[in-house]
């Protein structure tokens, strides 16, 4: 049976390598009302030279018969019909590129945004969102820009210029041929100085992006700017750039000028010289006086194509310079890939097991942030994990969610290689908890339902009664729909995090990994919520983060590490019972509840 499925393309996630691929994507779904287009679009460049040819025809007849006759009005009914089929074809090519257009435009910005968060974690880590951003909408404005110069300019440029040296043939072939060397000639230069043109505005580009990511970090971080009164520093910060951006900006629009020179003085002397020539010929009798109206009329509107071509080539190289800078930033490593994970396949119960596991992060080859951990978490055990800053608890988290790859060992899943599978397979099974909560610059409701879409408004309120967050969301104005703001600025940080408990709540993953969740809390909410937390970890296997020791206390099993070792384990009472034990240190040094470094 036929698949008459409709494939969307809107989410097809790709990131082409190169502007070629690029345009190939764009394309390939719409080639078919593509050709269609063009096709239209020659009847209709045709039709509007054919109407030129026709009226130099009835100035001939008019001059060699000094009259009007059936033939001259014959002439004239085909120039009328030949104009008027240049707009119906026109039109009706515009309508169709209408049709599909913005949704190629969307598409090619969707599949890149979606290819770019299939990056990994650390990608994100070294790079600047600002740039990011300013890539991804870059590549997408550039492309309409493509789009738009090729088939509103370039290709009813291509089409004239061939059309006019047909026509001009037909007055003399001389005519055509001074056309056609000075047409190849121009854009051999034009072509070569595009190259090297393309790599100046690439370079302009990337310091541009530099620019972006500097306004994005100091719109986000407005709240450090203002309370450290850094307004005059940022500013300054931002010009000293966007002097480099101009310092560019004139190295291509020098570079340019000459180009610009050499096509419009070529032009102009081209220009005088073709005239010279067909002044001669009509003096020898050689064309009509049509054939020299014609060639005034065609040559000047050839010359004014090609200058217009010539332009578009320059702006063809400028975009492909812009384009290729974007997408050598985009560019990166995948997320590893495995088995597609469907809910249907997500395990009730879960255990962990890391296997001799080291780490170090690329950037940092000789400096091993995990030395051979070995560890094991049973189903619906819990474990909590207690080490000075520094020691690895968050980078083990890291790895838990997936965010970054053991350099050797392994981790387990229910006794199942990690690796082997897609990295968004442990996140599934999960619910974390962070210990700085940034939220989505959207409603209180959007940002709970991120962990389970399709949630009912009681569960939604379930999960923030549990989390002791109801109370203050119902007496917001708007209460589940109130804007956050951005990165959450609206609510305290307390509040925050409350919101991120509840979402991990509603998720309701076999597996909680919980980083200093309850670091923002009152000790009052702290004691409400960790009720509600050993609630939510009944049944559950836990992975939980604190320096407050004494959150930790009713936990399974208690691991201190130090310098990316296990230097100790095991319940409360066990550890506290070591002589001259790590863990019993912290716990004697703690002050209301927090280790004293």
């Amino acid at each position: 049976m036929k698949n008459t499925k409709k494939y969307d393309y809107s989410y097809e996630a790709y990131l082409p390598k190169t502007n070629k691929q690029l345009l190939q994507f764009m394309i390939r779904p719409y080639r078919l009302r593509f050709g269609s287009f063009f096709v239209l679009t020659f009847f209709g460049v045709l039709s509007w030279n054919a109407s030129s040819y026709v009226a130099s025809l009835l100035i001939t007849d008019l001059s060699e018969k000094g009259s009007v006759t059936d033939s001259a009005w014959r002439l004239v009914v085909f120039f009328g019909v030949f104009r008027m089929l240049d707009e119906i074809f026109w039109r009706i090519a515009e309508i169709l590129m209408r049709t599909f257009k913005p949704q190629m435009i969307e598409r090619t910005r969707s599949a890149v945004f979606a290819k770019v968060l299939q990056r990994p974690h650390n990608y994100f880590v070294n790079s600047s969102s600002g740039r990011i951003a300013f890539w991804i909408n870059q590549i997408t404005n550039s492309a309409n820009r493509l789009v738009d110069n090729t088939i509103w300019g370039a290709w009813g440029e291509v089409l004239g210029l061939i059309l006019s040296s047909v026509f001009l043939a037909k007055v003399h072939w001389s005519l055509a041929l001074i056309f056609a060397v000075w047409l190849v000639l121009l854009f051999r230069f034009n072509i070569k100085r595009g190259k090297k043109f393309a790599k100046l505005i690439a370079k302009q580009s990337d310091e541009e992006s530099v620019a972006s990511s500097i306004v994005v970090d100091v719109i986000s971080n407005n709240s450090n700017v203002r309370a450290f009164n850094s307004v005059e520093y940022e500013k300054s910060n931002l010009y000293a750039q966007q002097k480099n951006v101009i310092e560019w900006w004139r190295k291509s629009w020098r570079f340019n000028l000459f180009t610009n020179v050499v096509k419009g003085q070529s032009t102009a002397i081209v220009n005088i010289l073709a005239l010279i020539f067909a002044v001669v010929l009509f003096s020898k009798g050689i064309i009509p006086i049509g054939g020299l109206v014609l060639f005034l009329a065609y040559f000047n509107a050839a010359s004014s194509g090609l200058w217009n071509l010539a332009w578009q080539l320059d702006e063809y190289y400028r975009l492909f310079g812009t384009v290729q800078n974007a997408l050598d930033g985009l560019q990166g490593e995948e997320e590893r890939r495995g088995e597609i994970i469907h809910k249907a396949n997500l395990p009730v119960n879960v255990s962990v097991k890391l296997q001799k596991l080291n780490f170090h992060y690329a950037e940092l080859p000789d400096v091993a942030v995990l030395h051979n951990l070995t560890l094991e978490v049973k189903q619906g055990e819990k474990v909590g994990l207690v080490g000075h800053s520094g020691a690895g608890k968050s980078t083990l988290v890291g790895l838990l969610l997936g965010f970054y790859e053991p350099t050797s060992g392994k981790m387990l899943i229910n006794d199942q290689d990690v690796a082997e599978k897609d990295p968004s397979y442990i996140r599934s099974i999960s619910s974390y908890v962070p210990q700085d909560t940034n939220l989505f610059n959207r409603t209180i409701r959007e940002n709970i339902v991120y962990a389970r879409p399709n949630s009912k408004d009681d569960e939604i309120w379930m999960a923030l009664e549990k989390a002791e967050a109801a109370d203050f969301v119902s007496k917001l104005p708007k209460g589940l729909d109130t804007l956050v703001g951005e990165r959450g600025v609206k609510l305290s940080g307390g509040q925050k995090q409350r919101i991120a408990i509840a979402r991990a709540i509603l998720k309701n993953s076999p597996l909680l990994i919980l980083d200093e969740a309850t670091s923002a809390l009152d000790s009052v909410s702290e004691q409400a919520i960790q009720k509600a937390l050993h609630e939510l970890m009944k049944g559950r296997t836990a992975v939980v983060i604190a320096h407050r020791l004494s959150t930790l206390k009713h936990l399974d099993k208690i691991v201190v590490i130090e310098k990316g070792r296990i230097i100790e384990q095991g319940s409360h009472e066990e550890l506290l019972k070591i002589k001259a034990g790590v863990y019993a240190d912290l716990w004697k040094r703690q002050k209301d509840g927090f280790i004293v470094e």
